[in-house]
């Protein structure tokens, strides 16, 4: 494990993983309540640089580079599902983790939702799912794929990912934010991306992970995943929030960072005075869905 300080309030950490990677994250307040983010693919723990700043002065705050992304270094070999898990598991054991609330955006939803199904987290006290459908409501009518060219090819990678991140804001970002998110993307191996979105599940293996759930779930998204929210408010009751961003892009985070940052706070300072088994009847004065 080594430490640097970046900033007030914000220091990187370095840890070696089980197989002898060194990883990266990001951490920013202090305290036994801390909230872990785990970003999307390609992407860096810097995305969630307002976040850190707002919630750390409540929580301690995480976001995590996954291998090959952000900081983390680039790993030559397999990115499956078995390893990422791994790899989150080393991160919070190097981290000393204890009671917290998960929250993954994008292929980061996934990944969360496959950790803790395959490591079943104690100290779990709420789920945040960020943009990402989750199994639920009707399954999407599938689409002819357009051709995406050859990725493979350098400069077609480059203009490719360039235009995908810039896509993903509808807002300009700051500089820092888009820059690190640029870099991060080109960084990852052509296979290790490719790979990534290789997930050998079902779309229902979300839906039952989260069906299962006895924490707080918070669902923030957009109107393309509307249904879902519904649907999952109806399977959950009281123990469901849904937001819905109406206007910002997939890194609502970025683009609404006040009503984000707000509402995850309300949210987590609700998780944590709840217990697993309790949660039911904590959460029931939560807010109702909002799409403002």
């Amino acid at each position: 494990m080594s430490t640097s300080t970046l900033a007030a309030n914000l220091s990187a950490h370095f840890f070696t993983t089980r197989d002898g990677l060194r990883l990266h994250y990001l951490e920013a307040g202090s305290g036994p309540q801390t909230i872990v983010f785990i970003p999307g693919w390609l992407m860096p723990a810097t995305v969630f640089r307002l976040q850190l700043k707002a919630l750390g002065d409540e929580f301690r705050v995480l976001a995590f580079d996954p291998r090959s992304q952000g900081q983390s270094e680039i790993s030559r070999g397999s990115h499956d599902p078995a390893r990422r898990m791994a790899d989150m598991e080393d991160f919070l054991q190097a981290a000393g983790v204890g009671d917290y609330v998960l929250a993954g955006w994008s292929l980061g939803v996934l990944e969360v939702l496959d950790f803790i199904e395959r490591k079943p987290q104690s100290g779990l006290r709420g789920l945040i799912l960020i943009d990402n459908s989750i199994g639920e409501g009707t399954p999407p009518v599938a689409r002819a794929r357009k051709s995406r060219g050859d990725r493979s090819d350098p400069k077609f990678r480059e203009h490719y990912l360039t235009n995908f991140c810039r896509s993903i804001f509808a807002n300009p970002p700051p500089a820092d934010i888009a820059d690190a998110v640029l870099r991060s993307a080109l960084q990852v191996p052509e296979s290790a991306a490719r790979e990534l979105l290789s997930q050998p599940y079902p779309r229902t293996y979300w839906r039952d992970i989260v069906a299962r759930q006895e924490v707080p779930v918070l669902y923030a998204i957009r109107p393309r995943l509307r249904e879902q929210g519904e649907a999952l408010q109806i399977r959950k009751g009281s123990l469901a929030q849904v937001e819905i961003f109406e206007q910002a892009g997939h890194t609502l985070f970025v683009d609404e960072p006040a009503r984000f940052n707000a509402m995850t706070t309300d949210f987590a300072r609700r998780a944590f005075m709840s217990s697993p088994d309790g949660a039911r009847s904590a959460l029931s004065a939560r807010p109702p869905p909002s799409g403002n």
